[in-house]
């Protein structure tokens, strides 16, 4: 046997496996392809914030093994605030610059690299603040509705109030806001005389229906129909430069779910008018003597996001029972008592409302309501709080209303316990000394 040959093939037999695992050995496997880009999930593209600290996420991408973020001020940030994020969201905390609006994308990444053309994936969201403007004091607030000739109330009746309410722009039936008809008074002429006068000057907003509550219920009844009437609102306060909202939905009710998205609206609406401070949202509420549905709407959930509410303490006549005032003063502590203690509104945004006007009691309604300048015209006294008078085809009757005595009262209980009151309506109080908003600001010494 030739055991050379045998050696020789033992040889090459070992060359040749040796040659092969080193040439393994030395090449390794070729890298991953580098992955593509992710898509932003959070913030919303164009969305706002209201906190400086946000969570940005996104989608994961097959193959990535990490993330770096991009954030910045221009279109395409070129700032890397992360990287090698193993997750898919992180916590960041953006400085806090009311109305600033940062853009961001996200750059997965493996071993063969990173994605290539992420920057078109940027998306943007904005820091905004809400918070409400700075409340201007014991408040005087008088309604004017478009149906009265502005230039029948002196000035002075304007400063004698630092908040006037243009009454009423209404709902309309495709949810946005329509003017009142052929107004006696334009609200371009009340804002201008209010602004002479240094009364800041809302727009107050009715519903527009025949039965004053079917346009709100079908407006606020969905997300949609909300936010079309909130942008509509907003354009009107911008158009007009206003100072202010004043909601007049009389009423929502907890029979028919219109206590929710009653809720809902003032929400969304106190969210964009308190946008940088700059709009104050007020709104009317029952006076809350009687239990029930309408006075349950008024959630609790309201009380901060509405700047302050005018109480209405008044119209609580009988048309059968009579000698019956519809506004005394044991009514406006009832009322403040409800809503202050029992139901724990805030004291500074608690408002008085007090009636300009005369009912009578135990005969109809129609035609026999008189305004307290009318009153006085026909031989009412300003000190007392009813007359004989005759209107509507009735004489001789017994009116009853508000005159200083009550007014200054109510004035001061107002100022003791709540911050301010309200007057439906200023053109039917007296122009003169006689005036019921002047017996108001003697009493809590407000200049005038």
């Amino acid at each position: 046997m030739n055991y050379r040959y045998h050696i020789t093939g033992l040889l090459v037999l070992v060359l040749v496996i040796n040659s092969c695992s080193k040439k393994g050995g030395t090449n390794p496997p070729p890298p991953p392809t580098p992955p593509g880009c992710a898509g932003n999930a959070g913030p919303v593209s164009g969305s706002f914030i209201t906190n400086p600290a946000v969570t940005l996420s996104w989608s994961p991408v097959s193959g990535a093994t990490g993330y770096d973020v991009y954030l910045g001020t221009t279109l395409t940030p070129s700032t890397t605030i992360a990287t090698n994020i193993s997750g898919t969201s992180m916590n960041y905390t953006v400085p806090a610059t009311p109305n600033a609006t940062y853009y961001w994308y996200v750059q997965p990444k493996n071993a063969g690299g990173g994605a290539t053309g992420c920057s078109s994936t940027v998306t943007s969201f904005t820091y905004i603040v809400i918070q409400p403007p700075v409340p201007f004091g014991y408040y005087v607030v008088g309604y004017f509705p478009s149906y009265r000739n502005i230039t029948e109330v002196p000035d002075i009746k304007f400063r004698m109030t630092n908040a006037v309410i243009y009454a009423f722009f209404g709902v309309n039936a495709s949810g946005t806001l329509s003017a009142p008809a052929a107004p006696a008074t334009s609200i371009d002429a009340l804002i201008t005389k209010a602004r002479a006068n240094n009364a800041k000057v809302f727009i107050g907003i009715n519903d527009g229906s025949g039965d004053g509550k079917t346009n709100f219920k079908n407006m606020a009844a969905s997300a949609t129909g909300r936010n079309n009437f909130v942008k509509d609102v907003m354009n009107k306060v911008r158009q007009y430069n206003l100072d202010g909202v004043d909601m007049d939905w009389e009423f929502p009710t907890t029979s028919d779910g219109t206590d929710v998205t009653f809720t809902l609206l003032m929400q969304e609406l106190s969210d964009s008018l308190h946008r940088d401070a700059r709009y104050y949202l007020s709104s009317a509420v029952t006076a809350g003597k009687y239990a029930g549905g309408i006075r349950d709407a008024i959630r609790n959930e309201i009380f901060p996001y509405v700047d302050f509410f005018n109480v209405m303490a008044y119209d609580d006549f009988n048309t059968t029972v009579p000698y019956r005032q519809h506004s005394d003063y044991t009514l406006a502590q009832t009322c403040l008592t409800y809503w202050l203690t029992t139901r724990g509104m805030p004291a500074a945004k608690c408002v008085l409302g007090l009636p300009a006007y005369g009912r009578p009691s135990g005969i109809t309604q129609t035609g026999t309501v008189l305004t307290y300048k009318t009153i006085l015209s026909q031989g009412g006294n300003p000190q007392y709080d009813s007359a004989i008078v005759s209107a509507g085809g009735f004489t001789n009757y017994t009116i009853y209303y508000n005159g200083q005595y009550t007014v200054k009262r109510k004035a001061k209980l107002a100022k003791d316990i709540a911050n301010g009151v309200m007057m439906w309506e200023k053109w039917q109080d007296a122009a003169d000394g006689n005036s019921l908003l002047k017996a108001a600001c003697d009493t809590v010494g407000r200049g005038y």
